[in-house]
């Protein structure tokens, strides 16, 4: 838990999430990187006390939550964990990612030309999964929701406007998340495995350690679809075929 004692650069390099809540305070995770946290806020007129109490609570999020069984769940509530929990990450972090990665660039790209690099890869992640998660929301998930209120119902399945069977978005998603992956495998191989430099302020410790997290979120979150919910959702596609036919 972080003190008021301890400098900025201590806190976050002990707890990653506490550079977006310094962020939204605006603490300058250099320019104030060996300020102690009592005087940092005193310098900006904050009350310790909330900013403490933000850390906790944004430590507690990285760290409190229980992975369920969703190998149980049905197709709608899986999809429903899916946005709330993967979707939402991709929503609120990889935009943060994508400014601080720019703001890395800016200060230490001349001297480590891989960040500029990196930001460039960052913000090409962003704008890809921004508009692949709105396709899944938008026209991949709802059909899947319609399965499986079709087989409970016992009855055909349903028509889909853009398609003739589940295949072909399923085929688009799976392409669309192999790209993603291999955007993450040349971040890892410039961020030297997410590992910052020694001379690493800040500001550079808190973007490789997000990064470090969105990668084993995005595995998970890609790992869910590709072998859990896209197969679930073509056999039941298919079953309500054969039994339409019957």
């Amino acid at each position: 838990m972080a003190t008021t004692t301890q400098s900025i650069r201590e806190i976050v390099s002990a707890e990653p999430s506490a550079a977006a809540v310094f962020e939204g305070f605006e603490i300058d995770l250099c320019a104030q990187a060996d300020t102690e946290l009592e005087r940092a806020c005193a310098e900006l007129q904050l009350s310790v006390e909330q900013v403490l109490e933000k850390l906790a609570d944004a430590a507690a999020q990285a760290h409190g939550v229980m992975a369920p069984n969703v190998e149980s769940y049905s197709l709608t509530r899986l999809i429903q964990h899916i946005v709330r929990t993967y979707h939402q990450t991709v929503r609120q972090d990889l935009p943060r990612y994508a400014v601080l990665a720019q703001k890395v660039a800016v200060k230490q790209g001349d001297e480590a030309p891989r960040f500029k690099a990196a930001a460039q890869l960052i913000e090409q992640l962003c704008r890809d999964m921004l508009a692949h998660i709105q396709k899944e929301e938008q026209v991949l998930f709802p059909y899947i929701v319609r399965l499986e209120e079709a087989a409970a119902d016992r009855s055909p399945a349903p028509p889909a406007t853009s398609f003739r069977t589940i295949q072909q978005p399923v085929s688009t998603m799976v392409h669309e998340h192999d790209a993603a992956e291999r955007i993450m495998m040349r971040l890892r191989r410039l961020t030297n495995g997410f590992e910052p430099p020694a001379w690493a302020c800040p500001r550079n410790v808190a973007l490789h350690a997000g990064l470090a997290a969105f990668a084993q979120d995005l595995h998970r979150h890609l790992q869910l679809e590709n072998e859990l919910l896209f197969p679930r959702a073509v056999a039941l596609e298919a079953e309500l075929s054969n039994r339409s036919q019957q």
